[in-house]
């Protein structure tokens, strides 16, 4: 989650908690809630809080802005972090894991996965859901970890046979599918991939199909396929897996072959 910083000078930290200390303590915040909150003992904040010490300006807006944050239980977008930074670095930025940092190539990999998710929308995919969540991986170029693909946050949402809706799409979060994308990315040159059920009436459609091993291995390296198809194993369920260059790809084949199959 990318998430609000305030980044003040280490030498400032003790002035910071003192003038928090007091200002919840005005606000009717107890002495053991506030001492949770600034991770330091009771008795501190007791001292803090009768401390006569003259606080900044600019320490006392920043205790105003994080004070009301703290006070504001019901605000899930806004999470206030204090770093204390030995070069005395100043300000207010946004903090994000490397992975959730997006850029150019990242944003068009969302709006291609958004694009391809209403293609399919409302259609009935009835005879292509497998018994697991329905998913669409997409790789960045040159992706080497899970964090360099993106997928829809816990699969996509089917109700009645129909794709309606999705929980938003994120990096690093479909372990499945980015495995088996990082692997076959270089092998058959793809970038996404879907996961459907396994139908024995793929192989008479006009796609070109090939197979994965019980580990998940090509036994053909030389072919292109546009469908993989794993013949399952103890536990696991037999499933197909549409690649190619593109979300808006994958999920075109997807569609074509739901129109092979009626």
């Amino acid at each position: 989650m990318v998430e609000k910083a305030i980044f003040i000078k280490e030498e400032n930290t003790i002035l910071l908690k003192k003038a928090l200390a007091k200002n919840l303590y005005l606000k009717n915040f107890d002495q053991i809630t506030i001492s949770e909150i600034l991770n330091i003992s009771q008795p501190m904040v007791s001292n803090y809080c009768s401390s006569k010490e003259k606080i900044p300006e600019n320490i006392i807006k920043l205790i105003d802005n994080i004070s009301e944050k703290i006070l504001n239980k019901n605000n899930l977008d806004f999470y206030t972090c204090i770093f204390f930074h030995e070069k005395n670095f100043e300000g207010t930025h946004f903090v994000a894991e490397k992975n959730e940092i997006i850029s150019d190539e990242r944003n068009k990999i969302i709006d291609n996965l958004t694009e391809a998710f209403l293609l399919i929308k409302e259609k009935d995919i009835a005879k292509l859901l497998p018994e697991v969540k329905i998913n669409i991986a997409y790789a960045i170029d040159k992706a080497r970890n899970p964090n360099d693909v993106a997928a829809f946050l816990n699969g996509l949402i089917v109700v009645d046979d129909k794709v309606i809706s999705n929980n938003g799409i994120r990096f690093g979060k479909s372990k499945h599918l980015s495995s088996l994308l990082l692997y076959l990315k270089d092998i058959i040159d793809i970038k996404a991939v879907m996961n459907i059920a396994f139908i024995e009436d793929i192989k008479k459609t006009s796609f070109d199909f090939d197979y994965l091993t019980k580990n998940y291995k090509l036994k053909d390296s030389k072919k292109h396929p546009d469908i993989l198809l794993h013949k399952g194993d103890f536990g696991i369920e037999p499933c197909a897996y549409i690649v190619g260059k593109d979300a808006v790809d994958v999920v075109n084949k997807v569609i074509k072959l739901m129109g092979e199959l009626k």
